[in-house]
Parts: structure tokens; sequence; C-alpha cells
């Protein structure tokens, strides 16, 4: 006789599946940082390409999560709650890394811009479009013979 699984066991297995998903996502997001960190670009690249499948295969999970728990609420049933729970803290987990990555390279960014200014005076200068807006005048081409 075939057994059969409810829906609710159905929401928790994925529950529990998109959890350990986002345990792997943030040993990634950290590994992203590090490598950025330590500039170790293609090693950035395995990592955000492997970021991707996992972040494509939590949005599918996270359909079916919809899709099973359509009109129920998630914290009547204990179980359901407790993994639901766990799931919502490692998400804003993933959130709060993922603000700290941005803030690390928006910072490092405007440093070498101020850095590109100040080594490149006339970047300084302001360039027109042919509509007569400012355009932000960048240096196209730099090449260092130290690491900064």
């Amino acid at each position: 006789m075939e057994a059969t699984i409810s829906v609710e066991e159905k929401l928790i297995g994925v529950l529990e599946e998109e959890s350990q998903l986002l345990d792997d996502i943030l040993s990634l997001q950290g590994a992203v940082r590090l490598c950025v960190k330590k500039r170790k670009w293609n090693e950035l690249e395995k990592n955000l390409s492997e970021l991707q499948a996992k972040g494509d295969r939590f949005s599918e999970l996270d359909l079916m999560r919809e899709e099973l728990s359509a009109g129920k609420n998630l914290y009547t049933d204990s179980n359901i709650a407790v993994c639901s729970n766990a799931v919502r803290s490692k998400l804003v987990k993933s959130k709060i890394e993922n603000q700290v990555l941005n803030e690390y390279v928006s910072t490092t960014r405007k440093f070498l811009q101020r850095v590109f200014d100040d080594a490149l005076p006339e970047s300084r200068n302001k360039i027109y479009d042919r509509y007569g807006r400012i355009v932000k005048n960048e240096a196209s081409s730099l090449i260092l013979n130290q690491v900064i």
C-alpha cells in the first residue's frame, strides 16, 4: 500500500530544504566577501555562479512553499512554525550579508574614485552631452604599477 504524504509534511520538507539551501547560500556569501577583499577574481566568479544556481533553486522551492501554504497560517502548526522561523531568520542574515558586501564595494569604489580624481586632475573638468547635461567624467584607462 502506497503511503500518501500530507500537505503539512510536504511543506515541512520544502521548508527544511530551503533552510539547508540558505545555510549553503550564507556560507557562499561569506566566501564571496572574502574573494572580493582578497581580490581572488577567478574564485569569485566560481562562487557567484554557484550562488546564482542555489538562488535559482531557492526561488523554485519558495514557489512550491507558496503553493503548499496557500490559505494556511504557517504559525498555527508548531512544526511548520519552527521551520518557517528558521528560514525567516536565515533570510534576514542573508540580507544583512548582502548589505555588508554592498557597503564595502560602494565605499571602496568611492575611495578609488577620489584617488583617481586627485591623480588625474583633468578628470575633474565638466563635460556636457549634446543636450547640455553634465556627464560624469571618469578615467578612461589607467595603468598602475602598484596594488592600491
